[in-house]
């Protein structure tokens, strides 16, 4: 009797640019739509002022992290087959997938630290 693969793909996937060649990504944190093909970067907004590409497709957000502090970032859209409409709904629903990896990642990191402790 033949094991049937699961071969379904999820929504999104981050982009990992670590290989043999080293961090080709160095750090970016890159992510795919995959239904769509849309691969978004999301950038932290440290200064007043930024530069980029204006034919990029770009929205900003806010997001307070676990310590209460607001932090400010750029979702850039760096190719998609999706048309503008879909494009809208899949950047709304990009923020909202990072939003939550960020809590993810920040309570991990709080169980890290405490676990160092003890």
């Amino acid at each position: 009797m033949k094991n049937e693969l699961n071969i379904t793909l999820p929504e999104w996937a981050f982009l990992d640019g670590t290989s043999h060649l080293g961090d080709t990504l160095e750090d970016r944190v890159l992510l795919q739509h995959i239904q769509s093909y849309t691969i978004l970067e999301m950038l932290l907004i440290t200064g007043d002022e930024y530069s980029i590409n204006p034919t990029l497709r770009t929205k900003e957000f806010n997001y307070t992290n676990i310590l209460g502090k607001d932090e400010r970032h750029l979702l850039v859209v760096h190719f998609s087959l999706a048309g503008e409409v879909e494009l809208n709904w899949i950047m709304d629903r990009a923020i909202e997938f990072l939003k939550l990896f960020m809590d993810w990642d920040d309570a991990s990191l709080i169980i890290e630290e405490t676990s160092k402790d003890n």
